[in-house]
């Protein structure tokens, strides 16, 4: 097992108020998909050494570890592919190529199951690194499946955010990181769209 705890240093907030996830695990599979800032062009794991700050400030990673080009790619694939279902989960269609980069470096991060007994079952990575980290982010996706939770973690509708969020909504209605930006941004879009659609229709019968 991993022996580093994973303790938070980042204070977490969603973006209008919106609940945070119940399990703290989800919380970090947010944080870590979220590092790739869209809307901002900001991409916090650019890099495999900004991969390796990032882990090491989170508690992922001994201090002096290195983060090899290999794995970079790996965690990106996995941190994309998590995008790809959140879309999903908020109604896209599902992107086969992003899902299947991240199958294919899950291949390379292994897991262990551990039983307590009874039905109580626990994920976990088998390797230190950022294999470790990438095993413990894929074991909270699974573990979230299992439970019916993941179902609400949503990536924003604005195809220039796309921030991952938790849906807390009773009737899981929720389609945008904040009704008050992106919702207003998406809403004021698609009023341009139907009035240029209505003013090139009326334009075409004169």
């Amino acid at each position: 097992m991993y022996p580093i705890h994973m303790e938070t240093q980042y204070d977490w907030h969603e973006p209008g108020g919106r609940l945070l996830a119940p399990e703290m695990a989800l919380h970090r599979l947010q944080d870590f998909v979220n590092t790739n800032d869209v809307e901002g062009d900001a991409d916090a794991l650019v890099t495999p050494e900004k991969l390796r700050d990032w882990l090491t400030a989170a508690g992922a990673l001994r201090s002096g570890a290195t983060v090899s080009s290999e794995a970079h790619e790996r965690a990106i694939a996995v941190r994309e592919g998590l995008r790809a279902l959140g879309e999903a989960n908020n109604g896209e269609p599902l992107d086969a190529a992003r899902l299947a980069a991240m199958n294919r470096a899950a291949a390379r991060v292994p897991l262990v199951a551990s039983v307590d007994g009874g039905e109580s079952w626990t994920l976990n990575g088998a390797e230190e690194g950022v294999d470790g980290y990438l095993g413990r982010i894929l074991a909270t996706l699974l573990s979230s499946m299992a439970d019916g939770s993941w179902s609400r973690v949503k990536a924003c509708r604005n195809d220039t955010c796309r921030w991952l969020f938790y849906d807390a909504s009773r009737n899981r209605s929720g389609t945008w990181c904040t009704m008050a930006i992106c919702g207003s941004r998406m809403k004021a879009r698609a009023y341009r769209a139907r009035r240029r659609s209505t003013t090139e229709t009326a334009d075409a019968h004169t």
